[in-house]
C-alpha cells in the first residue's frame, strides 16, 4: 500500500467551508437555521388555528360506503342432544389453522368418500329393483303352483269321487 502524507489525511477529513464574503455568510447562516429549525427561511408554516372555517369552506364530507367485511351466517339451528357439550367446546375454541396440503388431502378424501357413497346408493337402488323383480317372480310361481294344485284337486274330485 502506498503511504499517505499527513497533509492528505487532514484534507480528507475537513468539511468544506462557505465563502467569507457577505453572500457566503448569509448563506451559511441560513443553512445553520435550516439545520436547527428544520424549515427554510421564507417558508410559511401554518398552524392548525390558521385555518379558520367559513361557511364557504365548510362542506359535509360524504360518508364512506361501508361494505361488510364478513358474510352474515344464518342463525344456528338447534343442536341435537348429546352434541351440546361438543358444540360448547367448538364455540370456546380459538381459530383453527390448517396447512394447505392437509386441507387439499382432506378435500380429496371427502370427494372420494362422496363418490363411494353415490356408488353405494346406486347399487342399493339396483339391488332393491332386482329384489322387487324377484318377489314378483316368486309371487307368480306361487300363483302357478296354487293353480296347479287346484287343477289336481279338481281332477282328483272328478276321478276319485266316482270310485267311492
Amino acid at each position: 500500500l502506498p503511504k499517505y502524507e499527513k497533509k492528505d489525511l487532514e484534507s480528507i477529513h475537513q468539511l468544506p467551508s462557505f465563502p467569507t464574503d457577505s453572500l457566503g455568510e448569509k448563506f451559511s447562516q441560513n443553512t445553520i437555521k435550516e439545520a436547527v429549525t428544520g424549515k427554510k427561511e421564507g417558508e410559511e408554516v401554518f398552524e392548525a388555528d390558521d385555518f379558520a372555517l367559513t361557511e364557504d369552506n365548510m362542506r359535509m364530507m360524504q360518508k364512506p360506503l361501508k361494505k361488510p367485511l364478513t358474510k352474515e351466517l344464518p342463525s344456528p339451528k338447534k343442536i341435537p342432544e348429546g352434541f351440546e357439550e361438543a358444540a360448547k367446546k367448538v364455540k370456546e375454541a380459538e381459530p383453527i389453522f390448517i396447512r394447505i396440503d392437509k386441507f387439499e388431502e382432506s378435500l380429496r378424501v371427502f370427494e372420494k368418500t362422496k363418490k363411494q357413497i353415490s356408488e353405494i346408493e346406486k347399487m342399493l337402488r339396483n339391488i332393491k329393483r332386482i329384489k322387487e323383480e324377484e318377489e314378483k317372480e316368486l309371487e307368480l310361481w306361487e300363483n302357478e303352483i296354487q293353480t296347479a294344485k287346484e287343477q289336481i284337486e279338481k281332477v282328483d274330485k272328478d276321478i276319485f269321487s266316482k270310485i267311492e
